[in-house]
C-alpha cells in the first residue's frame, strides 16, 4: 500500500489515537501521553470523542490515568450505567425475539469494545410473514412504537429507553445495500457479558455491515468505525479474512471496503508508524481508493470525514450489479413520483449532506 506524504504530527487525530491506543500496539505509554495534556487539550479531545462516537472509551482512558474529574467524571458514571442498561435491553429484546420463532440477527449493535450505542439494530430473515410476527410480538410486549420507514420500523424499550430498529431489509429509503439473503448463514451467538449471549452477525459479517453503513448510508467515516475495524481484525484468522473478502465480493461492496480499510490503514500508520498485518493482507488483495486517501490527507486527517460524492456513486453503481439492489432502485424511483415522499426525501437528503457528524 502506498501511503501519502506525512501530515501534521501534532494533529488532533493523532493525539486522540495515541491516547486510545490500538489492539495491535503496546499500551504502556498511554498514561504518559495523557499526562502530557493540559485541561484545555483534554476538553478539545473530549469534544472530538463526542463527534466520533467514542465517549465512553475516551473517558475510560482518562480514568486509568487518574485524569477523570468534574463533569467528565459525572458523564463517565452516567455512561457506565447506560452501557449496562443497553446490555439489559439487548437481553430483553433477544428473549422477546426468540419467542417469535423467526430467524433474526443483531448487527452493528454489539461492539468489540465497550461503548454505548445509540440504538439496537435487528435484521429479520425470511418473508413478510416472519417480519410481521416479530413486529406484532413487539407490540404485544409493550414496546413503544416510534415510527417506520420503507424497510424498517422503530420501537423503544420502555425500561432502558433505548431504540430498536427492526429491519425487513437493510437500506437507505427503498434502496437495499445489504441483501439479507447473503447474511442468513453467518449468524452466531455473541457474548454480551458473563453468561449472556445474543444472536448477531458473525464478526466478519458485522464488520462488513459497519463498513456498508458508513460508506453508503452515512457517507462518513468516524473513529468508532476505525476501532470497530481494528478490534475485529485483531481476532480474525487468515481463514476469516478470506471469508470477509468473499462476502464483500458476493455483496458487491468491494469499493466500500477498500475505501474504508485504506483510511483505517492510513490513520494507524500516522498514529503508530505501522499497518497491522491483517489489514495489510486485505489491502494487498483489494487495493485502496487513492481519491479518498489524498483528500483526507489534504484535510489534515480530521475525523469525521465525509466521503467524496464520486466514491458514493461508484459504490452504488457496484451495488446495483446485484439483482435485489437493482430492483430496490426501481422501487425508489417509482416512489419519487409521490410528491409528499419526494419532498420529505429531499429535505432529509439536504440535512444528510450538510451535517458534520452523525
Amino acid at each position: 500500500m502506498k501511503i501519502p506524504l506525512q501530515s501534521n504530527p501534532d494533529s488532533l487525530t493523532k493525539k486522540f489515537l495515541n491516547i486510545i491506543g490500538s489492539p495491535f500496539i503496546d499500551k504502556t505509554n498511554v498514561n504518559f501521553e495523557i499526562n502530557q495534556l493540559d485541561s484545555n487539550e483534554i476538553s478539545k479531545l473530549y469534544d472530538y470523542a463526542i463527534k466520533n462516537r467514542m465517549v465512553l472509551h475516551f473517558l475510560e482512558r482518562l480514568k486509568k490515568a487518574n485524569k477523570l474529574v468534574g463533569s467528565m467524571k459525572t458523564e463517565y458514571d452516567r455512561l457506565i450505567v447506560k452501557y449496562a442498561d443497553t446490555n439489559d435491553v439487548i437481553q430483553r429484546a433477544s428473549n422477546v425475539l426468540d419467542k417469535t420463532g423467526s430467524q433474526y440477527a443483531l448487527f452493528k449493535s454489539i461492539r468489540p469494545y465497550e461503548e454505548v450505542t445509540v440504538d439496537i439494530d435487528v435484521l429479520v430473515f425470511g418473508n413478510e410473514f416472519n417480519y410481521g410476527k416479530v413486529i406484532s410480538t413487539l407490540y404485544q410486549e409493550d414496546y413503544d412504537f416510534l415510527g417506520d420507514g420503507p424497510l424498517s420500523k422503530t420501537f423503544r424499550d420502555r425500561i432502558g429507553r433505548v431504540g430498536l430498529d427492526i429491519y425487513y431489509e437493510v437500506g437507505v429509503s427503498h434502496i437495499i445495500y445489504m441483501n439479507k439473503d447473503n447474511f442468513k448463514s453467518v449468524v452466531t451467538k455473541r457474548k454480551i457479558r458473563e453468561n449472556q449471549f445474543a444472536l448477531s452477525l458473525s464478526p466478519t459479517a458485522d464488520l462488513l455491515a459497519v463498513i456498508a453503513h458508513s460508506v453508503i448510508k452515512e457517507q462518513m467515516y468516524v473513529l468508532s468505525e476505525y476501532y470497530t475495524t481494528l478490534y475485529y481484525l485483531a481476532d480474525m484468522t487468515d481463514e476469516e479474512l478470506k471469508s470477509f473478502l468473499d462476502l464483500a465480493d458476493r455483496c458487491k461492496l468491494t469499493l466500500a471496503v477498500k475505501t474504508h480499510l485504506g483510511i483505517t490503514a492510513l490513520l494507524h500508520y500516522r498514529a503508530h508508524g505501522s499497518i497491522p498485518d491483517s489489514l495489510r493482507k486485505l489491502l494487498k488483495v483489494m487495493g485502496v481508493n487513492p481519491l479518498e486517501l489524498s483528500r483526507i490527507e489534504e484535510k489534515g486527517l480530521l475525523i469525521p470525514y465525509k466521503y467524496h460524492p464520486i466514491t458514493i456513486i461508484r459504490a452504488l453503481f457496484e451495488k446495483f450489479r446485484e439483482n435485489k439492489a437493482r430492483r430496490s432502485l426501481a422501487k425508489q424511483l417509482y416512489s419519487l413520483l409521490n410528491i409528499n415522499f419526494t419532498s420529505s426525501f429531499i429535505e432529509d437528503l439536504l440535512k444528510h449532506i450538510n451535517r458534520e457528524a452523525y
